[in-house]
């Protein structure tokens, strides 16, 4: 299994745990959840089945990309860093980004 990147880590789905409880208690969203675990069905979990849970900034957001975008004009439209989207996303190559594509974008409170 490869290293989550920082600002994450694993946890294990127990009885009666829902995205929604998930998300509150470890004060993430579950579009954060759903976003770095490719889950198609939020309600489709499982008791022993393990998350990777991001640990947000205090606000991400999930972005679609433009026909245009690069990962630097997103970077910037939301005061983060290239490197810091690279690692949300788990992108092995910062130049291949698609319209239509999904991406967690941690946003800077100015």
């Amino acid at each position: 299994m490869p290293t989550a990147p920082l600002g994450t880590f694993t946890y294990t789905v127990k009885p009666g745990d829902t995205l929604f409880t998930i998300a509150e208690r470890y004060n993430t969203t579950v579009s954060n959840i759903l976003a770095f675990n490719s889950i198609s069905d939020p309600d489709l979990i499982s008791p022993g089945q393990e998350l990777t849970i991001p640990q947000s900034p205090p606000e991400a957001i999930i972005y679609t990309v433009q026909t245009g975008d690069t990962l630097y004009s997103i970077a910037q439209k939301y005061g983060t860093q290239v490197d810091t989207i690279v690692k949300f996303n788990y992108l092995s190559d910062p130049n291949l980004i698609q319209p239509g594509q999904r991406l967690v974008v941690p946003v800077s409170l100015r």
